[in-house]
């Protein structure tokens, strides 16, 4: 599954596609810390998923991907005290501070792919 990665913090960003491209059937297609180059890039990609830092988690640009790639789940990158913000959104996070296990459990529970026991 090829995954985008949108993220304003370039180490944290790094690590993240690092630690994502050593899951089976997983790989980053996109990584970005700019939304407007972001957009300016997808249309040579395909991607099941977003990883989205919760600093980009603005109504504009959520809409703007949904219309753009309806059928592709967003996930929001979150610090714990962003946490609060999501109980009530329609939209699923994970903490930033997550291991790569968990990160997997997480998309692959977003997107109804069976986990593997690796």
């Amino acid at each position: 599954m090829n995954i985008a990665i949108i993220e304003n913090n370039n180490f944290y960003r790094e690590s993240l596609k690092t630690a994502l491209n050593q899951i089976v059937d997983f790989k980053v297609v996109i990584d970005t810390d700019n939304i407007h180059s972001f957009f300016q890039i997808i249309q040579s990609y395909d991607f099941q998923i977003i990883l989205l830092d919760y600093n980009f988690y603005q109504n504009d640009i959520i809409t703007k991907i949904q219309i753009l790639f309806p059928d592709t789940k967003i996930l929001i990158l979150s610090n714990f005290s962003e946490k609060c913000f999501f109980e009530n959104s329609s939209f699923d996070f994970i903490p930033k501070c997550s291991n790569k296990s968990f990160f997997e459990q997480k998309i692959r529970k977003l997107l109804n792919i069976n986990i593997l026991l690796t």
